[in-house]
């Protein structure tokens, strides 16, 4: 009986060696192609990548700032030559300005370079984009907002540029931050009364005097801040005068400090233009230089603009 016993187990040993060395030989599994990426991007086009793309090029700053900080540098293959932050972007090779037009678009560069993914802005609808689909039929052309007023566009670009990337978590948890950093200021801004927030002038520009109008990410976050903005009536970037301005009295004013060759000529306009000694902000030493870059584009960095400008429009709340 004991050796029947041997026998079984041996032979049951025997069998799951063959069995083993029998599923060794077969042919291995064929790999499963990944499942194309498909979305709809900020303007309402379909756009669809076959893979994760390996080379991808950006057509705006914003864009580019969304791309590092999912950490994606390593993919970027060109940049505008406006494209500054963060540092390393500027080692990235140049594919031209940031304009709406060819002219100023290097279509050659790119089309040399051959792309997987192009993130552009709705200002490349009527030109580039046409073109770029037209001469590199593979590549993908994702279309990002950058004239918005919301944040909720801005977060929403960051997914978008997760789903085509395969960085979807990472952008997940990089909105999740920056959403819990805005509402860690907006609930102190929030319960401000209307007296308690200070008039507020942004200037863009000193001649002629552009400043912050309403439907702009700037006159969002003077208004997140805590300020009125002053030319909320009046959309995007209009031109002002002084006469109107002394009337409306600023308490606060914030002159770009970063405007390419013009560095703070409007910051300084701001802090010296002897008309605009009879304002508050003038009377109470509350003008700043702000960066611009910071203000304006709509990406992973309006946390630090939030900040900012909080800390300078009411000081006494974030100290």
């Amino acid at each position: 009986m004991k050796n029947k016993m041997c026998l079984v187990s041996v032979f049951g040993l025997v069998s799951a060696l063959i069995l083993s060395l029998l599923a060794s030989c077969q042919a291995p599994a064929e790999e499963v192609a990944p499942s194309p990426i498909e979305v709809t991007d900020q303007v309402g086009r379909v756009v669809r990548l076959e893979k994760v793309p390996e080379k991808i090029i950006s057509l705006t700053p914003s864009n580019t700032e969304i791309l590092f900080a999912l950490g994606l540098g390593d993919k970027v293959v060109g940049v505008t030559q406006y494209c500054n932050y963060p540092p390393e972007a500027q080692d990235k090779p140049k594919i031209g300005g940031f304009s709406a037009t060819e002219i100023d678009v290097s279509v050659e560069q790119i089309v040399a370079i051959a792309p997987d993914l192009i993130l552009a802005s709705e200002t490349h609808q009527k030109e580039v984009i046409p073109k770029l689909e037209q001469l590199i039929p593979g590549a993908a052309v994702l279309v990002l907002k950058t004239q918005t007023e919301s944040f909720d566009v801005v977060f929403e670009a960051i997914n978008l540029v997760g789903k085509c990337t395969g960085t979807e978590d990472k952008a997940t948890q990089l909105v999740t931050s920056m959403k819990k950093q805005i509402k860690a200021i907006t609930d102190k801004t929030d319960k401000l009364s209307d007296s308690e927030r200070p008039r507020v002038l942004y200037i863009v520009w000193h001649d002629p005097i552009f400043a912050i109008g309403g439907g702009t990410l700037g006159n969002t976050l003077i208004e997140a801040a805590g300020g009125v903005n002053i030319f909320k009536e009046q959309i995007g970037a209009p031109i002002v005068d002084l006469e109107t301005i002394i009337a409306r009295n600023p308490q606060v004013i914030l002159g770009s400090a970063a405007v390419g060759a013009g560095a703070d000529l409007p910051y300084q306009f701001a802090l010296h233009e002897e008309r605009l000694k009879v304002v508050n902000a003038r009377i109470n030493n509350r003008v700043y230089g702000v960066n611009d870059d910071l203000t304006g584009r709509p990406g992973p960095r309006i946390v630090e603009a939030l900040e900012l400008l909080a800390k300078l429009i009411h000081p006494e709340l974030f100290k």
